[in-house]
């Protein structure tokens, strides 16, 4: 029952998340809102590492662990934060959801056994077709539209990079893995320059008046979005197979399609819903074999039960 409670929580967690994210944008611009976000969840992953009595890592190869997930951490995110004040949270949470695909493409790139089959190929196929739906949509509604998704991609690439390198990383002979929180109270910590800098640079000072939906939102996401989440992840890999654990980015778009239409009120044309379906049909084939298997396990637990 604690498994599934779980289970259920990072799912609901990353399905607001993109929800979160255009509340936190509503008083704050997103440079603001992103480095807010970012410095609160950096404070309370260093109490916890305090709490919980796990040592900092300052070897090299430890900072070039940190350095890669900072690429996630500042780029991506600045790239989601961005596109997330034109974009609807469904559709932000759709295209994040090729995360997957293009980190098989980088994959069989960069690390020394990748492999891309046909049933790969197949689903980047249905994601494009997906994704020409949506931008043919997104070019009658204005070129800005466009924009926000192209920033989208490259934020989703940089995220998909980060990943395959930070493996890579980790298979090289010697290399001691990092504990998850150190992981990621490292990328924060070098990704908090970077945030002062964009900030000094291309913000200013934070507004006379910020509204009560932003700044919970901002806690929200630094609290549940990026600590909570994190340790919800990381105890579900623990504790069940990969595979079962990966259905969650096959479930998450589709909740925040429907929290954002009912929520936000937030109005999708039926062309963009069409793209969307494509590619949660394009995730749905390339997990094929995790449904199968989490359908299987659902068939032991009811006869175990009978």
């Amino acid at each position: 029952m604690k498994l599934v409670s779980i289970y259920a929580a990072v799912v609901l967690i990353w399905s607001t998340t993109p929800l979160g994210i255009r509340f936190s944008v509503e008083s704050l611009d997103f440079i603001q809102a992103l480095a807010m976000r970012m410095g609160l969840s950096l404070v309370l992953c260093v109490v916890l590492l305090k709490v919980l009595r796990i040592p900092f890592m300052f070897s090299r190869a430890a900072f070039m662990g940190y350095g890669l997930g900072a690429i996630a951490v500042s780029g991506a995110m600045l790239c989601v934060y961005w596109a997330a004040q034109t974009l609807s949270s469904g559709l932000v949470s759709v295209m994040w959801g090729l995360t997957p695909l293009i980190v098989g493409i980088y994959g069989r790139m960069l690390l020394p056994n990748g492999k891309f089959g046909m049933n790969r190929l197949l689903c980047m196929g249905l994601a494009v077709l997906g994704l020409y739906i949506i931008f043919s949509q997104q070019v009658s509604l204005g070129e800005h539209m466009v924009v926000a998704l192209v920033v989208l991609l490259l934020g989703i690439n940089l995220q998909s990079v980060s990943s395959v390198l930070i493996q890579r990383l980790q298979a090289m002979p010697g290399y001691e893995p990092l504990h998850p929180l150190v992981q990621t109270t490292g990328a924060l910590l070098l990704s908090m320059p970077a945030y002062g800098l964009v900030w000094f640079f291309f913000s200013g000072p934070l507004p006379e008046q910020v509204g009560w939906l932003s700044v919970g939102a901002v806690v929200y996401l630094a609290t549940f979005g990026s600590v909570a989440g994190f340790i919800g992840y990381f105890y579900l890999l623990n504790n069940m197979s990969a595979d079962d654990v990966s259905l969650i980015t096959l479930i998450t778009p589709v909740l925040a399609l429907l929290l954002g239409t009912y929520v936000a009120g937030e109005q999708l044309h039926p062309n963009t819903w069409l793209g969307s379906l494509t590619i949660m049909l394009a995730l749905l084939v390339n997990q094929q074999q995790q449904v199968r298997q989490a359908f299987k396990s659902m068939g032991k637990i009811r006869l175990r039960k009978a």
